[in-house]
């Protein structure tokens, strides 16, 4: 590693989202506590893309980092991290765990290293929240993101494992994104069968999701106001501006709180290269319920 000082390319998915705008901004706060500078770029949710943004750094002869971390958009990018690893530049992947990573340390001379957040633990601490909510069973309106992606898989098995058999779960396609989730929510309601509930959960594997979910609810004329159900709305993330601030003011039940993955990446990396010893090859951060699970359904 060329300097103590170190520069770092931060490659997110997109800039339009706000978990990566957050993400972004917490690199910064952390690499100005440790002395380090990052440049954030953002793959406007292409792999294809990011992988050409990635190659195209580490090829050169100029302008080349001394890390690479990255939240994959698609695939964990091995080829690319093997081109990093063997130009000298670390490589830290966020949010993605990857099986490649024991395999480039042996030769790494650079910190290879991978941070996510216990995405299958988040969803056991969703099914709980469930069961709080739902004491006597009930239904349950699951918002979910892209099919196939691992933390959607992830977070939906986890939530399976714990919630009780007494409650039944529909599951939509939000995409992670607010408008859709209003939309696809919208679509529902105009189902009959939408209209011979009196009570139910949207539980949405992100906050937006089920803020979109609730203004579909809220939208005038899609339901008479005696077949409107009870409903309660809880999400995941927990951003402290977006989901935790959503709880505060009642628009949300409750949320997981997931900590920022970039931020304690920073840090792990800041104590591996001043202070020596390698950081684990996958450390995975733990959610919290918030409000805490004891406060939940009374």
């Amino acid at each position: 590693m060329s300097s103590l000082r170190l520069r770092i390319l931060l490659s997110l998915t997109a800039e339009d989202s706000v978990y990566q705008q957050a993400e972004a901004q917490a690199a910064k706060n952390a690499a100005g506590k440790h002395g380090f500078d990052v440049e954030p770029t953002y793959a406007k949710g292409d792999a294809i893309a990011q992988s050409d943004q990635l190659l195209r750094v580490i090829q050169s002869s100029t302008n080349r980092p001394d890390v690479i971390m990255l939240e994959p958009v698609g695939t964990g990018m091995v080829r690319v991290a093997q081109e990093a690893v063997k130009a000298g530049i670390g490589w830290v992947v966020v949010n993605r765990e990857v099986d490649y990573v024991s395999d480039l340390r042996r030769t790494a001379r650079a910190p290879v290293f991978a941070v996510t957040t216990n995405h299958v633990e988040t969803g056991r601490i969703q099914g709980k929240q469930l069961n709080a909510l739902l004491p006597d069973g009930g239904f349950v309106l699951y918002l979910q993101g892209p099919t196939g992606h691992p933390v959607v898989e992830s977070r939906q098995a986890g939530m399976l494992e714990t919630k009780s058999p007494l409650i039944e779960i529909r599951s939509l396609q939000g995409q992670w994104q607010e408008s859709v989730a209003c939309d696809v929510v919208a679509s529902w309601l105009q189902l009959p069968a939408s209209r011979t509930l009196r009570s139910m959960v949207v539980a949405a594997q992100n906050d937006f999701m089920a803020m979109g979910a609730r203004k579909a609810f809220s939208q005038p004329g899609k339901q008479p106001a005696s077949q409107t159900p009870a409903v309660k709305y809880i999400g995941c993330d927990g951003l402290e501006e977006q989901g935790c601030r959503w709880v505060q003011g009642g628009l949300l039940d409750a949320t997981v709180r997931c900590p920022s993955l970039t931020g304690l990446a920073m840090d792990l990396l800041a104590k591996e290269v001043r202070h020596g010893g390698a950081s684990q090859p996958v450390t995975l951060a733990d959610p919290v319920s918030y409000p805490p699970l004891e406060r939940l359904g009374h």
